[in-house]
């Protein structure tokens, strides 16, 4: 089975990827090293921005914070200006499968995985240019796309991938058409599952197995389907997914790949249970009440959490239906949680409407209504960083993200400003950030 999936879908998936890459987009070699002259770092932890300095980055890493930098030969200068140095942005919830073209398209025959991955290319740019140098893939066909990105390929953000979303048969991953029969009676993949987006597992035997098969591809962490969800067909809100067995094996495989579990949950039904489980982060959790968001802080899991856009034209009555309850309990969840001292993590979860994908960045300012600027700017590099880290030795990248500091990799913002004093310059990535730094390669330089 999996030698067919590579050669049906992966292959495909990869050669296009090579294909679409140009040299023109194509990850360059970073100098041997650039200092950013005359800048202002901004401290996320501390939440201040520095007095002007010097920041030498040389290979990937930042080697030295400065007052009077020497530049050695063949060094990359970048004049400041007095502005803000941060560190570059991160998604901690993301799909770029689903998040790159329309559900319609994903359901329609003629998709082929040559259109799929040339979307996902674009998305990946793009996403890179509005400053987020790294991002949390929580379910799809990924793997592909971050191996081109890693080889310099194509252009992208750092992924850490969970690889195909595991879920139970009518769970909120049973992505099949209506024609589509189960695989376990009638022995036939659906085409979700053909495309590395589900693995559609029952019993704990099923769930041991496909959570090995995404740590086997690369998965840094695993996705499970814990709760009924918006954007499926066949689940309720409501209904709770997977038995505490199932779930446990899901934990147990991944435990003994030193990495974790993340839950999709709305309700504290469903959260109690990965929290027995062992699961440590939740996906979503806008239904909570307050005693389950206690638990979460007693027991140190993640609320991995969106401020969830209000509904679009393209939405289905029966989505806009699902996401009325949802909607309302952003405004309830997020307080909570702080109040409580929840480990927070910030994503969008943006889904089958790329033309929303533009307002990334857009949707960090929501966060206005909980949260001081300086927490913001925390939860959206330093705090998602550690949420990444999770993954321990299953991390895609050896270093520190989420801070400037000596030692850390070198992933980089030069914005025009203070995004302290004034958080709305971190909306406008193409006229405040002059330039954007990963990995110690330059993507973007205003005037280049």
């Amino acid at each position: 089975m999996i030698a067919k999936f590579w050669l049906r879908t992966c292959l495909p998936l990869c050669a296009a990827l090579i294909v679409l890459a140009s040299p023109a987009t194509a990850q360059q070699s970073p100098p041997v090293e650039t200092i950013f002259q005359n800048v202002r770092v901004l401290d996320v932890v501390k939440g201040e921005v520095g007095p002007a300095t010097d920041v030498v980055v040389r290979g990937n890493r930042i080697a030295s914070i400065t007052s009077s930098a020497k530049a050695a030969s063949g060094a990359k200068i970048i004049n400041g200006k007095g502005h803000t140095l941060m560190p570059g942005l991160i998604d901690a919830h993301v799909h770029f499968g689903f998040g790159s073209l329309l559900l319609t398209q994903l359901y329609d025959p003629k998709t082929t995985p040559e259109t799929l991955s040339a979307a996902m290319t674009n998305s990946a740019k793009q996403m890179l240019l509005r400053g987020f140098t790294a991002a949390r893939d929580m379910g799809g066909p990924i793997f592909p796309l971050k191996r081109a990105i890693d080889a310099g390929k194509t252009p992208g953000p750092r992924i850490w991938p969970s690889g195909a979303v595991i879920s139970q048969t009518s769970g909120h991953g049973d992505f099949r058409a209506p024609n589509e029969r189960s695989r376990r009676f009638f022995g036939k993949p659906s085409r979700a599952e053909e495309y590395g987006a589900t693995f559609i597992a029952d019993g704990r035997d099923e769930v041991l197995t496909a959570t090995r098969e995404n740590l086997r591809m690369g998965s840094s962490q695993i996705k499970l389907m814990g709760g009924g969800g918006t954007s499926s067909a066949y689940d309720p809100i409501d209904v709770t997914q997977y038995t505490l067995d199932e779930m446990k094996a899901a934990v147990e495989a991944s435990d003994d790949w030193n990495t974790y579990v993340a839950v999709h949950a709305y309700t504290p039904r469903a959260v109690r249970r990965a929290i027995e489980a062992g699961v440590k982060c939740i996906e979503h959790g806008q239904l909570l009440d307050e005693s389950t968001i206690e638990l979460m802080a007693q027991r140190g899991v993640w609320l991995s959490a969106q401020n969830l856009i209000p509904d679009s034209p393209n939405m289905t009555p029966e989505r806009r239906k699902k996401r009325a309850g949802i909607i309302e309990g952003n405004a309830r969840v997020w307080p909570m949680a702080k109040k409580h001292g929840v480990k927070l993590a910030w994503g969008t979860d943006l889904l089958f409407e790329p033309e929303l994908n533009a307002q990334q960045s857009n949707l960090i300012l929501a966060l206005r209504q909980w949260f001081t600027p300086a927490e913001i700017l925390k939860m959206v590099t330093y705090d998602n960083a550690q949420l990444l880290a999770l993954s321990g030795p299953r991390a895609p990248y050896e270093g520190k993200l989420g801070i400037v500091e000596e030692g850390a990799l070198a992933d980089l913002i030069l914005v025009n400003g203070d995004p302290l004093a004034n958080l709305d310059l971190i909306a406008s990535p193409a006229k405040n950030f002059s330039v954007i730094m990963k990995d110690g390669v330059v993507y973007k330089e205003a005037g280049r």
